[in-house]
């Protein structure tokens, strides 16, 4: 295991896989620090066909995600929900986990999951924070290991 936690295989990582990264923009500053991490972490690694993607919030993740797939080996899918007052928490996070992935199996393509839902805003800063446990990177970890 490496001094990051992730235990890497020993086979050649081939960086030149096209990669889109699809992110919302509701809880933009947030979702920034996912794909900041998530983006340093491909680059590191060697990648540079990177594409990024906005879209207004976690729904339209799962319309950019197969519509990007046409074209990338692979996609990372960004979001931060919130539980608020009603159940369009719930709707959000469980239709968009739902449709990316039978988006990723219908495309045979994987999809790295980084819809981060949480119960309060004190959760997703320490899920996003870049000087905490952002999720970002493991993330991005993720879709590289499906790719090889």
């Amino acid at each position: 295991m490496s001094k990051d936690g992730f235990l890497y295989s020993s086979k050649k990582i081939d960086v030149s896989k096209k990669i889109t990264i699809v992110a919302s923009k509701w809880n933009a500053e947030l979702v920034n620090e996912l794909l900041q991490a998530g983006k340093a972490h491909l680059e590191e690694l060697g990648f540079t066909n990177i594409k990024i993607v906005s879209v207004p919030g976690a729904w339209e993740l799962v319309h950019a995600a197969q519509k990007e797939l046409a074209y990338a080996d692979g996609v990372i899918a960004y979001g931060v929900v919130i539980r608020g007052e009603t159940t369009h928490y719930e709707l959000i996070s469980e239709s968009t986990a739902q449709g990316l992935m039978q988006v990723s199996v219908n495309m045979k393509k994987p999809i790295g999951f980084g819809l981060i839902a949480v119960e309060n805003i004190s959760q997703a800063k320490e899920r996003t924070s870049s000087s905490k446990l952002n999720k970002g990177k493991e993330i991005a970890q993720s879709l590289v290991e499906m790719l090889n």
